[in-house]
């Protein structure tokens, strides 16, 4: 009644698995280049330099966005950091495993070492 669907000829059909494949074929490459990314990222550790009292707290805390800029500098890796997973701040000296999210089948870990500075 509202006119939003149209029948299925063989050239609408057509069209519909060009465009399946196409975004395969794209969900493919996009998930190729995070694998290689994620190959990068699990062998380095990331150092990060804080203010930190004398038990090991910091003064603030280190964020995803730190992390993320940190990632770029240390790893030369443009990384957003929405892709970075932390439940809350890193807030201790340390080294700390933030887990990173960059395709949907593509989940792995960022060894991140806080030191005092």
């Amino acid at each position: 009644p509202k006119g939003l669907a149209f029948t299925a000829t063989p050239g609408v059909e057509a069209q519909a698995d060009a465009m399946r494949r196409s975004r395969d074929l794209r969900d493919a490459q996009e998930r190729a280049a995070a694998e290689e990314v994620a190959k990068q990222l699990v062998a380095k550790v990331i150092t990060i330099s804080h203010r930190a009292g004398a038990e090991g707290k910091l003064f603030g805390s280190v964020t995803t966005t730190e992390i993320a800029a940190a990632i770029e500098e240390q790893a030369g890796l443009e990384l957003d950091r929405r892709k970075l997973h932390l439940d809350e701040p890193i807030k201790t000296v340390g080294q700390h495993l933030v887990p990173a999210k960059l395709h949907a089948d593509v989940e792995f870990p960022v060894t991140v070492e806080v030191v005092a500075g």
